[in-house]
């Protein structure tokens, strides 16, 4: 085993763990994948191999745990989902370099954001309420599928936001219906990148061992401890890796 593998076991772990707590693991995961040689749209969709064996393990965890995600994650699904077979879709089509420089812009704003927190970022008071989305409700979700199926770093964020206000949930079970979200949603993205030939099978197997084991670790200490976790480690992986992207 190589020392890239090695490190792409690690990536996945770290990323499985902060995409569980809050999103923006891929900004850990993109970057390394590219260290291997490839290019960005290649490590687009071999990134999300591990996402998918990530919220699985996350999602199999927080229902063990008590925190089931089914009914309200339903409600969400069809939006999210024709959002981000869109977003996937559309990511094929863009040129490598084109698209790393779209990554880094992402990653840098996405970066501000988290150290900004501004108040539209706080979750919304949950109100016990069997809550379906309005047609606002619909678009958020719809609009953030978009993005998730595009870029995916960072997707995690805007998600337990809308979940939050669309669904008035609490932090906690929101986090539970994004990884089951983000899994549903990822088995027809994969579909997508490879059939554009746009996966490499065994970095995203490296990815999706160590994500087992760190998002397993993340959903339970998001039922522990809450969300916001990790906050000044994944915002400097952003900054890094915007930056990087951009040179």
């Amino acid at each position: 085993m190589s020392l890239l593998d090695i490190l792409l076991l690690v990536g996945g772990a770290l990323a499985g763990f902060v995409n569980t707590i809050a999103g923006a693991g891929s900004a850990l995961t993109l970057p390394l994948l590219m260290l291997t040689g490839m290019d960005a749209a290649v490590a687009n969709g071999t990134n999300r191999v591990g996402v998918l064996f990530q919220s699985a393990a996350a999602t199999t965890t927080f229902h063990r745990r008590g925190v089931r995600p089914w009914r309200p994650a339903a409600r969400a699904l069809a939006s999210t989902m024709v959002g981000a077979v869109g977003g996937a879709a559309l990511a094929t089509r863009i040129a490598p370099p084109a698209l790393e420089r779209l990554f880094g812009l992402v990653f840098l704003l996405l970066g501000v954001v988290m150290v900004a927190k501004p108040r539209w970022l706080t979750p919304a008071e949950p109100d016990d309420a069997d809550r379906t989305p309005g047609l606002g409700g619909h678009a958020a979700l719809f609009a953030v599928g978009l993005y998730g199926g595009l870029f995916q770093a960072g997707v995690g964020i805007p998600m337990l936001l809308v979940l939050c206000r669309a669904l008035s949930l609490d932090v906690v079970r929101a986090n539970a219906v994004k990884v089951a979200l983000v899994c549903v949603y990822t088995v027809v993205v994969v579909a997508v990148f490879a059939g554009a030939g746009q996966v490499e099978l065994r970095a995203g197997a490296l990815l999706a061992v160590g994500g087992l084991v760190g998002s397993t670790l993340g959903a339970r200490a998001t039922i522990a401890k809450g969300a916001p976790l990790v906050r000044w480690m994944v915002t400097a992986a952003l900054v890094a890796a915007g930056v990087k992207a951009l040179i």
